[in-house]
């Protein structure tokens, strides 16, 4: 007889971690790190092409030019995205006549980032309170507090999120991107509560299909509730499980609803060699430095795989990249798989080697530290002229720009990396045992960096990357040539960020396309990629320009002639 057919499965492995290991982070400095990286990117710009079509359309919504159940910019529908729509419109309603319609529509996605990041805590805290995600007790001496532990876990999942180079960029832009994010993470969530709280695991699952289905991916937001739905039925969490189940089915009607309204049309495509090879490349950097901890948690735990605090996190996160893999939209849809990789890259902390965390720590430490300096030493060639290459540099790609000394971006450029500096003496001194001590300086500099940017770096940005100069001299150019109500202009060529962006800046009513409306309108608007003038249409050339540093991106305004 087989004797180990009959010996009882090995308890899976646990991590051996010491009281002092799960030292507290004081919450003072984490919520100032979260502030830092909330604010830049949000504050003090202008809509970019990035977000632009996401602000027209709230826009319009807000002003009464579109309806909330039909959101459309300049009388043409929009794809999906309607949550992102409706947020927008509603900071526009609420607090356009205080901050102006642009600042104002980014202040609902500067809560919903700063949700998302309190979702990513939240689960990773309660993932790590079951017996299974536990470290062993010691045989010697007090046991490691489970509360303790689990906070302490869940701190370095919020820093691992913080450190994804991805998020930087992507999480500051109106689109309904971030509030994707924010439904994945609220199905996270709702799968670390499903065996402890029926509730909140109800709302927060069904809060996040809904989240999905309502801000341009429903298939996803169907597939996700499926998922969730099968992983219900996994033996360990619990009887209140089942709860969860009426909320799901009501976020698959939803879903369903979605693809009926939009006809099911779904641009999914499977990838070939080539632009797989890219999106994986893509990944290497914009997952970093969670891909690595989450493959490391996976692999050191891989006789917990069935465990909940593992398989939760690890089926959402395939979820999500196997729908980034299938989609035509770029590196947009990997956003998704950030809390997950986070969460799962907190379980890595624990079981980390010392050679590995200090390897970690030495290339943040590095990389950081010369790229703030980098950004500093381009600002000072920016408002002195020395050192003259990068001087010439950035004068050529933002041709016209005169750079003023601005005392209090300056003040928090320097406070920043004071801070910096005391976090690097930190981490470098030692008996600092925390498990979130690896990713404090990959958090730390990541956000260091984006606080440069957005204090010393973001009026050039601004600059260069806004389309109010160019609505300003279309309205301009438009008032010379006719008073009263706002004029009607055709536009051929644009996408719908410029159609928005100079719609909203010159105060004109576009009509995109060739139809019979945009026909009769007496000015023509359009852009070419080069300098080479197109076909023009009937009509005299009244203005043309670009944005600084785009020459390729010409536009030309027409009168039409009128027809005998």
């Amino acid at each position: 007889m087989n004797r180990s057919a009959e010996s009882p499965r090995a308890p899976a492995p646990r991590p051996v971690v010491s009281r002092e290991s799960v030292a507290r982070l004081p919450r003072w400095p984490l919520w100032l790190l979260c502030a830092a990286y909330l604010l830049p990117g949000f504050v003090g710009r202008d809509p970019w092409t990035g977000d632009g079509q996401t602000f027209g359309v709230a826009w319009q919504i807000a002003q009464g030019h579109s309806t909330w159940l039909h959101p459309a910019l300049w009388e043409r529908a929009v794809d999906g995205g309607w949550l992102a729509y409706w947020l927008g419109a509603i900071g526009v309603r609420c607090f356009g006549a205080w901050f102006g319609a642009p600042a104002a529509s980014r202040l609902p996605f500067m809560l919903v980032l700063g949700l998302c990041l309190a979702q990513i805590w939240h689960a990773a805290y309660f993932l790590a309170l079951r017996d299974e995600a536990q470290p062993v007790r010691p045989a010697f001496g007090e046991p490691v507090p489970r509360v303790a532990y689990a906070r302490a876990m869940a701190d370095g999942a919020l820093l691992s999120l913080l450190a994804c180079l991805g998020l930087l960029v992507r999480g500051h832009e109106t689109t309904p991107a971030l509030v994707q994010l924010a439904g994945v993470g609220s199905l996270l969530l709702g799968l670390s509560l499903v065996p402890v709280r029926a509730l909140a695991a109800s709302l927060a699952l069904c809060g996040g299909v809904l989240a999905l289905g309502l801000s341009g991916a429903p298939w996803l937001g169907l597939f996700a509730a499926l998922l969730c739905a099968l992983l219900l039925f996994v033996p360990g969490p619990g009887l209140r499980r089942f709860a969860s189940l009426p909320a799901l089915l009501v976020g698959i009607a939803v879903c369903g609803l979605v693809l009926w309204h939009v006809h099911g049309a779904t641009a999914a495509r499977w990838p070939n060699t080539r632009s797989l090879r890219h999106l994986l490349g893509v990944l290497a950097w914009f997952l970093w430095p969670a891909w690595p901890l989450a493959c490391l948690a996976v692999w050191r735990w891989r006789a917990s795989l069935g465990a909940w605090h593992v398989l939760a996190p690890l089926a959402l996160g395939l979820l999500c990249l196997l729908s980034a893999l299938l989609s035509s939209s770029g590196s947009a849809p990997l956003l998704l798989v950030l809390p997950p990789a986070a969460v799962l890259g907190s379980l890595a902390l624990p079981v980390m080697r010392r050679g590995s965390l200090a390897a970690l720590d030495w290339f943040a430490l590095m990389f950081f530290s010369l790229l703030a300096l980098v950004v500093w030493v381009l600002w000072v060639a920016l408002l002195t002229g020395e050192p003259a290459q990068p001087a010439a540099n950035i004068a050529r790609l933002a041709p016209g720009y005169h750079a003023h000394l601005r005392m209090l971006p300056l003040l928090l450029a320097l406070l920043a990396s004071l801070a910096w500096a005391a976090v690097v003496a930190w981490r470098v001194g030692r008996h600092r045992h925390p498990l979130w001590k690896g990713m404090v300086l990959s958090a730390g500099g990541v956000t260091l960096v984006w606080v440069l940017v957005g204090t010393l770096w973001l009026p050039v940005l601004d600059y260069a990357s806004s389309y109010r100069p160019l609505g300003r001299d279309i309205a301009y150019v438009l008032h010379r040539q006719q008073a009263g109500p706002a004029p009607r202009v055709q536009t051929l060529g644009l996408n719908p960020a410029q159609q928005a962006l100079l719609g909203y800046w010159s105060g004109a009513r576009f009509l995109p396309g060739v139809g019979p409306a945009a026909r009769r309108a007496p000015y023509v608007l359009t852009v070419s990629r080069s300098r080479v003038l197109p076909e023009p249409p009937p009509g005299t050339l009244l203005w043309s320009g670009n944005r600084p540093g785009e020459r390729d991106e010409l536009l030309r305004l027409w009168r039409r002639e009128p027809e005998r």
